[in-house]
C-alpha cells in the first residue's frame, strides 16, 4: 500500500513557545482571564479554538492546533494582549496525533498472532503496534481506522503507516 492510498489527517500537535520575557502566571490569570492551580495557567482561545497553557517557567504551550504558523499567531496575540513583546520566540514542536484510514478492514487476531510488535487491546477492541523502528505507537481498529501517537514528525508517521499497512497486507491481515 502506498501512502496516497491511505487517508491521513493531522488532528493536533502541541507547540511550546519560549518568549524572551517569561509569562508570569498572575498576568495570565489577571490580564488574560485564565485560571491557575499555582503551577500552570490555562486560557481558552476562541477563534481558532485552542487551549493556551502557561507553565511554571513562563513558556506558552498551544494545544488543539495542528499548524505551526497558526499556533505562533495565537501565541503572539496572547503575548501582545498581556503587554509582552512577541519577537524572539523560540519554538519546540511536540507530539502529533494523526488519524488515518487504511480503507480496508483488519483481521486483528491474525495480525496480533503474526507480529510480536502487535498486541490485541481488549479494552479498545483494537490492535496496538509498538513500532520501535519509527518510534511511535499505532492503534488500529477492525474497520481499518487508526491513530498514531508519540511521534513529532508527520513524514515519519506516514512512513510508519505505510510500512505497517504493507506488513498487514503481506500476511493477509487486511480484508
Amino acid at each position: 500500500m502506498k501512502t496516497k492510498d491511505i487517508e491521513i489527517k493531522v488532528e493536533t500537535q502541541t507547540f511550546r513557545f519560549i518568549p524572551r520575557i517569561p509569562v508570569q502566571l498572575h498576568d495570565a490569570v489577571n490580564i488574560a482571564g485564565g485560571s491557575s492551580n499555582g503551577e500552570f495557567a490555562v486560557i481558552g482561545h476562541e477563534n481558532p479554538r485552542a487551549t493556551i497553557i502557561i507553565d511554571s517557567l513562563g513558556s506558552v504551550i498551544i494545544h488543539g492546533i495542528s499548524n505551526k504558523d497558526v499556533a505562533k499567531l495565537i501565541t503572539e496575540e496572547f503575548l501582545l494582549s498581556i503587554g509582552l513583546p512577541e519577537s524572539g520566540l523560540k519554538i519546540e514542536m511536540g507530539e502529533l496525533v494523526v488519524s488515518f484510514s487504511l480503507g480496508r478492514a483488519v483481521l486483528m487476531q491474525l495480525a496480533s498472532e503474526r507480529f510480536s510488535d502487535i498486541q490485541y487491546d481488549e479494552r479498545l477492541d483494537a490492535i496496538r503496534i509498538k513500532s520501535e523502528r519509527y518510534k511511535c505507537e499505532i492503534i488500529i481498529f477492525n474497520n481499518g481506522r487508526g491513530v498514531v501517537l508519540n511521534q513529532t514528525s508527520q513524514s515519519v508517521i506516514e512512513m510508519a503507516i505505510e510500512h505497517w499497512a504493507n506488513q498487514l497486507a503481506n500476511v493477509g491481515a487486511l480484508a
